[in-house]
């Protein structure tokens, strides 16, 4: 499919059915949310993208979980997760991918009532390099590498929350909880 001459689409065939999909950036963002959940199984974030992609879930779930997934990689055959280490996640970073998608599109996400999943990508792909979002994914994809300067590393430490995807804050044990390890003092 060539997005400059034809149609995105809104449809997607799975053997003789042609099922009308929910195409807007915002359900499949929902559905991409799912897939980054660690604490949901692969057949519940499969249920998820079946039944917030499809207007009627397909008879044929087995193609019906592949169409889909090629839909939401905008038409790409599903690539290897284990290819490359993560650089940004939709659900830890939206609060920069928001203005650096409304910038690359010139638009208020917010304002908008439909906006095609390939449309909110193929901007999401084209974000300018002087947004804090790129310096972001720049600092994460250093790291991967093991390539971070001096100051960069002072960085990463000093926005570890934000920057590593994985960072966790550590819970801090409750007032009850210190009086009770502390012999009710």
């Amino acid at each position: 499919m060539n997005p400059l001459i034809n149609k995105l689409p809104t449809k997607i065939k799975i053997d003789d059915e042609i099922i009308d999909i929910n195409a807007d950036f915002r359900n499949c963002l929902q559905i991409i949310l799912a897939y980054e959940d660690d604490e949901l199984t692969i057949q519940e974030k499969h249920f998820i993208m079946l039944s917030r992609l499809y207007k009627t879930i397909p008879q044929n779930i087995e193609k019906g979980i592949l169409q889909g997934i090629k839909f939401l990689n905008c038409g790409e055959e599903s690539k290897s997760v284990n290819e490359q280490p993560r650089v940004y996640s939709f659900h830890k970073d939206s609060k920069y991918i928001y203005p650096a998608v409304s910038q690359a599109s010139n638009m208020d996400l917010e304002k908008v009532d439909f906006f095609h999943w390939w449309k909110f990508y193929y901007y999401f792909l084209d974000i300018s390099n002087n947004c804090t979002f790129s310096n972001i994914v720049q600092l994460r994809q250093k790291k991967n590498k093991r390539k971070l300067n001096e100051e960069e590393r002072k960085i990463w430490k000093e926005s570890i929350e934000i920057l590593d995807l994985d960072y966790e804050k550590p819970k801090e044990e409750s007032e009850f909880m210190k009086a009770f390890n502390n012999g009710g003092e």
